[in-house]
């Protein structure tokens, strides 16, 4: 049987003014490192109607949040957009296939609004071995 979980929420862009950091953990770790989570499905969208642009990025570590979406680090496993104007929108989201969680998720938010995220994940079930290797491949290869 399937498992899915729904991850959801609101953060808000990064403020110096009021410490928000345009950042958050999302826990999915549940203390067994064999339990695995897949990313099935990130979609970031505003707050309210129109003309707002959000973009969204997940990555398996803090460090990985690195203000940009760069395909080349191996922590940034999702990335994610949406625009909405008077005219219509656009709405376009990639993630990494062969990736697996197994500790927690990170999102930023690079919009200068605030951001509505939904996450699909579909739980796994890994072999030590596996586990060992996910865990290594959560970090980025030059952060060894």
């Amino acid at each position: 049987m399937k498992v899915v979980r729904t991850l959801r929420g609101k953060i808000r862009p990064a403020n110096p003014a009021t410490g928000d950091t345009g950042k958050d953990r999302i826990i999915v770790d549940d203390g067994v490192f064999t339990d695995g989570w897949k990313v099935v499905g990130f979609d970031c969208f505003p707050t309210n109607g129109t003309g707002l642009d959000v973009q969204g990025l997940l990555s398996l570590d803090e460090d990985g949040l690195t203000g940009g979406w760069d395909a080349s680090d191996n922590r940034q496993i999702a990335w994610s957009f949406m625009f909405t104007g008077a005219n219509g929108g656009e709405a376009r989201s990639w993630i990494v296939p062969d990736h697996v969680v197994v500790r927690d998720l990170w999102i930023q938010n690079f919009s200068a609004d605030p951001m509505n995220y939904l996450v699909r994940v579909e739980r796994t079930t890994l072999s030590d071995d596996q586990a060992i290797l996910a865990l290594i491949q959560e970090r980025s290869q030059d952060d060894l």
